[in-house]
């Protein structure tokens, strides 16, 4: 089964638009979310992707599940695993922007706040919650970006013995480098003049994303990067190791 060529540029269009938004700034926003939901609108695939998700979806209450507890800045907010569920609120969360019910600038300052400034804040928003909803509406599609299905990879025979599979070795070596950068990270923190207490805590934060990555779980390890920066604030020489293991981090997505 393919897609029509029509709807390859339809989807191709949808893709664009997301990382238009992804891999942009906060400014002109409303209209990135626009082109997004247009694009969603006017392909027959997506439309049904989106309708098949929405059916018996309560968005209160998976937004009400997505906010945890913070108390450096009253939160952060983390998206489902399941594919569906987060294609199905951060449509939602794009509808009630799109629509003036949700100001996305106060939302991004509430749940993804880094002292930074602004637009560090919008890239944890985006790596968090806009690159998660991109990665599942692929999943759900199984195809590229460009609209194309994934084709299922067929192993030959050769002596009636099946081939092995081979493993996600790229993958597997960008997990390697962020358990170094992590233990990086944790070793200037330890060493640094921060407080007893901070120390304890992002000790707290950090094995848990060492347990995260040994889960190889994206979506744990991007809302707990958010207290994380959090409490590093504006220390300059922790900062450098923190911005490598994000910088590690981001490769997941753009390699």
């Amino acid at each position: 089964m393919r897609y029509p060529e029509t709807e390859n540029i339809k989807i191709k269009n949808f893709f664009d638009a997301c990382n238009e938004m992804i891999q942009g700034r906060f400014i002109l926003s409303d209209i990135k979310i626009s082109k997004i939901l247009k694009a969603i609108a006017n392909s027959e695939v997506l439309y049904d992707l989106f309708a098949q998700v929405l059916t018996d979806f309560k968005f209160k209450e998976e937004f009400e599940n997505a906010k945890t507890n913070n108390k450096i800045n009253g939160g952060y907010f983390s998206v489902p695993e399941q594919d569906e569920k987060v294609i199905a609120l951060v449509f939602c969360l794009l509808l009630e922007v799109d629509n003036q019910k949700m100001n996305l600038q106060n939302f991004v300052n509430d749940y993804f706040y880094s002292p930074e400034g602004y637009n560090i804040s919008y890239s944890n928003f985006s790596l968090s919650v806009l690159v998660p909803f991109k990665n599942a509406v692929l999943n759900l599609l199984n195809c590229n970006e460009d609209g194309t299905l994934v084709e299922e990879e067929v192993i030959e025979e050769e002596d009636e013995e099946e081939l092995p599979v081979e493993p996600n070795h790229k993958e597997k070596i960008m997990f390697a480098n962020l358990t170094m950068s992590l233990n990086e990270l944790l070793s200037v923190i330890n060493r640094s003049k921060i407080d007893t207490e901070s120390k304890e805590e992002l000790n707290i934060i950090i094995n848990a994303i060492f347990e995260a990555i040994q889960l190889e779980n994206l979506i744990i390890i991007n809302a707990l990067i958010i207290p994380l920066e959090h409490m590093i604030g504006k220390n300059k020489h922790v900062k450098f190791y923190y911005n490598d293991f994000k910088e590690c981090l981001v490769q997941f997505y753009y390699s």
